[in-house]
Order: C-alpha cells, then sequence, then structure tokens
C-alpha cells in the first residue's frame, strides 16, 4: 500500500476543556498518513489521479477551526471520517499534538494518534 503524508502541519485553534483554552488559541500540530494504491497517479503523471494534498490540507484546516472541541480526539475523529469519504483513501492514521496542553509536567507534548480504515 502506497502512503501521502503531510507532516507537522500546524493549526492555530481553541480546542481545550478548561475555559482558559477557550479564550486564546494555542497552535496544535498534525501528522496525516494517507494510505491507497498510487499506481495509476504514477504512470499517468495526472493530479486528476491522485490525492491533491492542497485540498486535503484545506479540508483539515476547515474542520480543525470549525468549531471549539474539547478533546483533540473528537475533532481527530471529524477530520478521519471526512477524508475517508471524500478521498479514495482506504486507512488514514491521524497524529494531533498539543505542546500547549495544561500539565503541570516537563514535557514535550501530548499526542493521540488515530487510526481509521475503510
Amino acid at each position: 500500500m502506497d502512503k501521502i503524508s503531510i507532516i507537522d502541519l500546524k493549526i492555530p485553534a481553541k480546542h481545550g476543556v478548561y475555559e482558559f483554552e477557550k479564550d486564546k488559541e494555542g497552535l496544535f500540530e498534525l501528522d496525516i498518513e494517507m494510505y491507497t494504491d498510487l499506481t495509476m497517479p504514477g504512470n499517468s503523471d495526472q493530479l486528476n489521479e491522485t490525492v491533491n494534498y492542497d485540498e486535503v490540507v484545506r479540508l483539515v484546516i476547515d474542520i480543525f477551526k470549525r468549531k471549539d472541541y474539547n478533546l483533540i480526539e473528537a475533532v481527530g475523529q471529524s477530520i478521519c471520517k471526512e477524508i475517508l469519504i471524500k478521498y479514495p483513501i482506504e486507512k488514514v492514521i491521524l497524529r494531533i499534538r498539543k505542546p500547549h496542553a495544561p500539565i503541570m509536567a516537563n514535557l514535550k507534548t501530548v499526542e493521540v494518534e488515530l487510526v481509521r480504515e475503510k
């Protein structure tokens, strides 16, 4: 299976359980892996026969900023669902990092990873 990856997409948003997280945007980081067969576009060299990752990025940003979620798991679920519906993708792996998570510990980031298939 072939893979298209979008790595370290940074999106400002107000996701979080606490009210203070919804008052000011934090910068989230996303990685998206989309599994599909790339034989046809590899042979034809035609954009209309592959997944246009510019469109995917715009879709992900739109979903991510559409509403303020309590959980990044929930916004991630919405993103995976839409990608699988709109594109010829068989499997998507989405990682969302929240480096500014309000945790009183010495850590770089927190991350959730969702794996969804058709």
